[in-house]
């Protein structure tokens, strides 16, 4: 029996989320992807466990430990908002999978310059050209501020310093993934493994990364 996702391998491994039997180069390319993956699933545990040490490998040879000491350290502060971040980039991947890290990492970039131009007291949102760029860095914004404008100071209200270092820690990990990786995808297809479910961009939940 063939494949029903290629067509042209043939299925040998069960999929729990098709409930039918896929080829295991559909399973490996697709999987959290394409797929919506049972979190049980033993190909989905061992593929997400083969990844992350793999780029956690990578990332610790050419960087050292320290990006993610630094990383840990403020996601122990408010782990959610991490993982909502998280959430909004795979939610806008899956509405238009013809973004790009590229894309991402400018849409960061515009947050992190309007957050420093707040800092100062100037209320100004940076624009790009590109309207996916405006509509993502938009999104993480609103995110941001859901913390930055809460009126009761608590364990959940942030500064405009740690929502900058929060942003900063995502653009040096994309940043990794678009150094070490041609493919220009490579860093939401990444993210969107540890959130397989179709979520809307702005539901909490899911497993957080936290990569070195």
């Amino acid at each position: 029996m063939k494949c029903i996702l290629c067509e042209q391998r043939k299925a040998k491994r069960y999929c729990p989320a098709k409930r039918i039997s896929i080829c295991p180069v559909c399973c490996g390319e697709k999987r959290g992807v394409e797929i919506d993956c049972p979190l049980d699933c033993p190909y989905y545990v061992e593929g997400q466990k083969y990844q992350q040490e793999k780029i956690t490998k990578q990332r610790l040879k050419k960087e050292g430990v320290q990006p993610y000491i630094r990383r840990a350290e403020l996601y122990n502060k408010i782990p959610e908002i991490f993982a909502k971040i998280e959430l909004v980039l795979t939610g806008l991947f899956r509405i238009d999978g013809k973004l790009r890290n590229e894309e991402v990492a400018e849409a960061l970039e515009l947050v992190i310059k309007t957050l420093e131009t707040e800092k100062k007291g100037i209320l100004y949102e940076y624009r790009s050209e590109s309207r996916i760029v405006n509509e993502l860095a938009g999104r993480v914004l609103n995110l941001l501020r859901e913390y930055t404008d809460r009126t009761q100071i608590g364990q959940d209200r942030i500064s405009l310093d740690f929502a900058k270092d929060v942003v900063e820690e995502f653009l040096k990990e994309i940043k990794f993934y678009m150094e070490m990786d041609s493919n220009p995808q490579s860093y939401l297809i990444h993210i969107s493994r540890y959130h397989p479910e179709k979520s809307g961009a702005t539901q909490s939940g899911g497993s957080l990364i936290i990569s070195p």
